[in-house]
């Protein structure tokens, strides 16, 4: 994983989004802008701004995620879309880039979950 490679996402280090109002004790874990929308993974929800339009679940409504698979497309497009499924049954599609700054999203909204769950 080289994070100086990827086009459209990287590792937060601080919150300087002006996208977005985060809550008290909320913090930014990774982020991908691309010219279509501005997703934020953040400790407690993923957020995404598109068209002046934001939607956003919270990590504790999360039931399912589905990244699909595109590691066997050879022509592969730059971004693609993960989807969410809350415990409500209701279905949110966010944007991912693909190739190895997928690693980046996916390992930070499971090592998220996986903090939730043991709780």
């Amino acid at each position: 994983m080289n994070p100086e490679n990827w086009i459209y996402s990287k590792v937060c280090s601080e919150n300087k989004s002006e996208e977005f109002t985060l809550d008290e004790n909320e913090l930014p874990i990774f982020e991908i802008n691309s010219s279509k929308a501005k997703t934020i993974i953040t400790t407690r929800r993923i957020i995404e701004k598109k068209n002046d339009k934001i939607c956003f679940v919270n990590f504790e409504d999360i039931d399912d995620v589905i990244y699909g698979d595109f590691k066997k497309h050879i022509n592969k497009p730059e971004l693609s879309i993960f989807r969410i499924v809350d415990m409500f049954g209701e279905q949110y599609d966010f944007q991912m880039e693909t190739g190895k700054a997928s690693i980046g999203l996916i390992n930070s909204i499971n090592t998220v979950l996986q903090l939730k769950a043991s709780r």
